[in-house]
């Protein structure tokens, strides 16, 4: 089905039997990326009494029992209840269905001041790959998808633990802030450094960098979405994405954004 849409005067047009799938499958008895040194995530067969719950083994139905953990296993969707103090769901948070975004792909060639040696996202090639894209309409920076590169089918089961993987700088992520990005998008299992403390990029995201322990906290509204993967087929420009999470009141909960190309 074919759906319009306006957006500063212009009209777009998308296909909503075209989606394009940038999550990861999560495979819970094959391959499956991981980070931060968590358990992979798991599933076993539910039994109890007579029951069984494995056709194959004679029972009913299959009913299985899962054990994970969206932050270090696979495409997942957090919120600012990832840092603090209060309880706040990220289900709570991502309220609208259909998302003006943006594709950039970007080297995370960059030393950054913190970890010379390792390698980031910086803020001058964050702004030429989104300056590449022309002259968009600022809706269209509502949710900001990063590819980096390079960008090989590896990132689905990558085991990211103790390996330092690259990350966004701080500048870039304050560059991003000020854009007024408020859905950002990764195919990199974190916006921060593996053994960042402080997760201070993600206080940077969400405007909680100067708050104080003990002092009140606000509710930013916004997400990142971490350890997604975007083929190369997919080219740089303009979407819409529908980025679907299960209604978990937790501070994160595995995702599935989906992109739709535009017609302009």
């Amino acid at each position: 089905m074919i759906f319009a849409f306006n957006i500063a005067g212009s009209e777009y047009r998308f296909d909503s039997a075209r989606p394009i799938d940038i999550s990861i499958p999560l495979d819970f008895h094959g391959d499956q990326p991981n980070a931060f040194h968590l358990p992979a995530a798991s599933a076993v067969v539910a039994e109890g009494g007579d029951f069984i719950g494995d056709t194959r083994r004679g029972g009913s139905c299959n009913c299985e029992t899962i054990t994970m953990n969206p932050h270090g296993n696979g495409t997942h969707t957090e919120c600012a209840g990832h840092i603090s103090h209060e309880r706040i769901a990220v289900a709570d948070v991502l309220q609208r269905a259909l998302l003006p975004a943006a594709l950039v792909t970007v080297s995370p060639s960059a030393a950054d001041p913190v970890a010379p040696a390792e390698r980031s996202v910086s803020a001058d090639d964050l702004t030429a790959a989104i300056g590449r894209l022309g002259d968009l309409p600022a809706e269209f920076l509502h949710a900001l998808i990063i590819r980096t590169i390079p960008n090989d089918a590896g990132k689905r089961s990558a085991a990211y633990s103790g390996e330092n993987p690259p990350y966004i700088s701080r500048e870039a992520m304050r560059r991003i802030r000020g854009l007024g990005v408020e859905h950002l998008l990764i195919d990199l299992p974190s916006v921060d450094r593996e053994d960042e403390p402080n997760l201070t990029n993600h206080r940077i995201f969400w405007g909680m960098e100067s708050v104080v322990p003990g002092a009140p906290e606000p509710r930013p509204p916004g997400t990142i979405t971490e350890m997604i993967y975007v083929d190369d087929a997919v080219a740089d420009g303009i979407y819409l994405l529908d980025l679907q999470i299960p209604a978990m009141l937790l501070d994160a909960a595995p995702s599935r954004p989906l992109l739709f190309a535009l017609e302009h």
